[in-house]
């Protein structure tokens, strides 16, 4: 395969206006832009508090003081360093379709990527394949790891199968209360991806799913007797590849399928107040960030 070039600088300008929109409170790293549940020493003011002997007698509010003659100390929103992971389904169903459904979800990634580093927070980008979650880079932190992250994800491979609630449960470095997990997947697996979802928000992530799909997948252009090899088969011989007669009932049945497994991760991600945003390979990163992504709360 030919070596991917997943961004350039058109694609780092398309990301320039957007940023990642966090809706709940981070217990992340110091130093951040992102508000913590704790107060700190921000320029944001929250609240007063009642002074007590051992307070900093500079957050007294001194204006307060002389219309009630209470002290009263001013506590300011604490800001914190988001630490956003970044899990890539990269079994052998991601390499297929016209655009490859994994050059997009690996431009996906690096987007979500470029958005967390440029805000001053911290990345990680996770592998999924079989039962393991691989650190592909490590913990990235400032604008100049964007390009050496790039070269990194340009090499993962897109293979075999992968056991999403395995993988992601396998995962040594989770975070907990800390960020926002983004998973990139075309989701048609029989594993249990609801259980590795239901798995990080256990852990008080903030969870993103983003499904890949491509046009072929959407609109198949196939009819009369076809031997269909599964992509994640291990060889000709795999009872997943199957010899079917296509017809206009098959066709049928299967947009009635690609319509209930829609259905039903809309329904479960409304259920959890999950975001999900469903991209065709074929799609710009305009269009996705600056349409599907404000519309389904990702950016703002």
């Amino acid at each position: 395969m030919a070596k991917r070039k997943i961004i350039d600088g058109a694609f780092l300008s398309a990301l320039d206006a957007v940023s990642l929109n966090v809706h709940k409170p981070v217990n992340g790293y110091m130093g951040g832009n992102h508000k913590s549940k704790s107060y700190g020493s921000s320029i944001e003011f929250a609240d007063f508090r009642e002074y007590t002997p051992g307070d900093d007698i500079r957050r007294i509010d001194w204006n307060l003081y002389a219309r009630i003659e209470k002290f009263y100390t001013k506590l300011w929103i604490d800001e914190r360093q988001m630490h956003n992971h970044v899990f890539i389904d990269t079994s052998a169903s991601m390499e297929s379709g016209e655009p490859l459904k994994s050059d997009m979800a690996l431009k996906l990634a690096m987007a979500v990527g470029y958005m967390t580093l440029r805000d001053m927070d911290r990345v990680s980008f996770f592998q999924l394949k079989n039962d393991k979650c691989t650190d592909v880079c490590g913990t990235v932190m400032g604008r100049e790891g964007v390009y050496t992250t790039a070269e990194k994800l340009n090499t993962v491979d897109f293979s075999e199968d992968t056991d999403m609630e395995k993988a992601v449960k396998s995962c040594m470095t989770p975070g907990y209360a800390n960020g926002i997990s983004v998973i990139i997947s075309d989701f048609f697996t029989e594993s249990d991806w609801k259980a590795a979802v239901e798995y990080l928000l256990y852990l008080k992530r903030e969870v993103v799913l983003i499904q890949v799909v491509s046009p072929q997948e959407l609109n198949p252009e196939i009819d009369g007797k076809a031997f269909l090899l599964d992509s994640e088969a291990l060889d000709i011989e795999d009872e997943r590849n199957v010899k079917f007669d296509i017809d206009r009932s098959a066709i049928k049945a299967y947009y009635a399928a690609l319509k209930y497994h829609a259905d039903d991760m809309k329904k479960f991600c409304i259920s959890r107040e999950i975001p999900l945003i469903t991209v065709r390979s074929d799609e710009s990163i305009e269009t996705i960030m600056y349409k599907k992504g404000l519309e389904a709360g990702l950016v703002k």
